[in-house]
Formats: structure tokens, sequence, C-alpha cells
């Protein structure tokens, strides 16, 4: 028997996995070109929700490398966050929010679900602050290797996250 609303939404599930491989691609394409895991991140995930700010990356930029380079959380992370907020962040104290930072909640158990750490100096052995760390990540072509990888991630779990909130309501 022919159901109209499954087949609605199995097409509606190819279209949203087209439209996330092109917001990975985005992503991806961003690190290629020089910008940061936590500006790309970002910068992809506001262009697909249509904003645009002068501040945009400009605001993510002292996240790369774990924030500042200090190996803290990971910038794909960080600039993950920022973009959540662009989607559920708030702009008055007046907007009651019971959680208002579920999504970074969220986005760090997932990330951490699959990576099993969200630290930059975990995820990439490197201590960025020391000559020798940034040698060896340089050496090793990490940013190629282990952070294309984390900012792709990030960006699809963002993704997923917007998507999943926008069909609960």
């Amino acid at each position: 028997m022919y159901d109209e609303n499954e087949e609605t939404y199995r097409t509606l599930e190819m279209i949203d996995l087209k439209v996330k491989e092109k917001v990975v691609e985005s992503a991806k394409s961003y690190a290629a070109r020089g910008f940061l895991c936590s500006e790309s991140v970002l910068l992809a995930i506001s262009d697909w929700l249509g904003i645009k700010s002068e501040l945009i990356p400009k605001i993510a930029t002292g996240f790369g490398a774990g924030i500042g380079g200090c190996g803290s959380v990971c910038g794909a992370i960080s600039g993950g966050i920022m973009a959540l907020g662009l989607k559920f962040g708030r702009n008055d104290v007046k907007e009651r929010v019971t959680n208002p930072y579920w999504f970074g909640r969220e986005l760090l158990e997932r990330f951490k679900k699959e990576f099993g750490r969200i630290a930059c100096l975990e995820l990439t052995g490197c201590n960025f602050s020391a000559e020798a760390g940034r040698k060896k990540y340089a050496e090793q072509k990490l940013w190629e290797t282990k952070c294309r990888q984390y900012i792709e991630s990030s960006t699809a779990i963002v993704f997923d996250i917007i998507s999943e909130k926008r069909l609960q309501t």
C-alpha cells in the first residue's frame, strides 16, 4: 500500500543528505583555502543558514588550535558551537530558556562519542605553544590527515542538530 507521508519523508531525507554533503564540502573548501578549523565550520553553517555578517569568520579566529593555540577544546567544535548559536542562541535576556546551552553540550557529546576526546592537544598530539609541537604538526601533515576530518565531522554534526530540531518543531 502506498503511503504518501512515508514517501515524502524519504524524499526529504534524501534532499537533506544532499544538502548536508554540500555544507560539509563547503567547510572542506574553506579549510582548503586556508581558513582555520573554527572559521571553516562557522562559515559553512552560516552560509547554509543564509546568515551574513562582517563578524563571520572574525569572531571564530581566536578559537583555532584549541583556543588560541592552547590545545583546549578543538576549534572545529568551537566554530560549531558558534554556528549553533546563530540558530539557537538568544539576543535578549528576556528570552527565558531553561537550558540555553543545550546545543553546545549536544555537539560536544556527539563529537566525543565519535573521536573519544574533544581537546585539540589530545586529538592532534601536538602542543601548539611549543616549537616542537608546531613542527610535529607540520611534518606529520596533521591539518590534512586529522584536522580536516574534525572540521567535516563537526560540520555534519551541527547540520544534524539543526535538522533534527527543525523536524521536532
